[in-house]
């Protein structure tokens, strides 16, 4: 598995069910029953995957909605995403 970049496209696979509580994001692995969940900013990120997105589109969105430094916010991002990916929360489309 690739490790992911700004350039990488990644969106939510498919079998969780979420709900938001106080503005997070709770999902539920239906196959394997293990509950995850997202504090704001990663909610909001939960919620940008809704659709296959650019990683790179999706750090341009997030510095114009928060006061963060470009490069702490593409590191944390990725860290993030590589996390989901590993946890089988998102894929990117060839690994679909």
């Amino acid at each position: 598995m690739r490790h992911l970049s700004p350039a990488s496209v990644v969106a939510r696979s498919n079998g969780f069910v979420e709900a938001a509580i106080d503005n997070e994001i709770v999902a539920l692995n239906i196959e394997n029953g293990i509950c995850y969940g997202l504090n704001r900013v990663g909610s909001r990120i939960w919620n940008l995957l809704a659709t296959p997105v650019r990683i790179g589109d999706l750090c341009a969105t997030l510095l114009a909605e928060y006061r963060v430094d470009p490069s702490v916010c593409e590191c944390q991002v990725l860290d993030l995403l590589e996390e989901l990916r590993t946890e089988g929360l998102i894929a990117t489309p060839e690994e679909k």
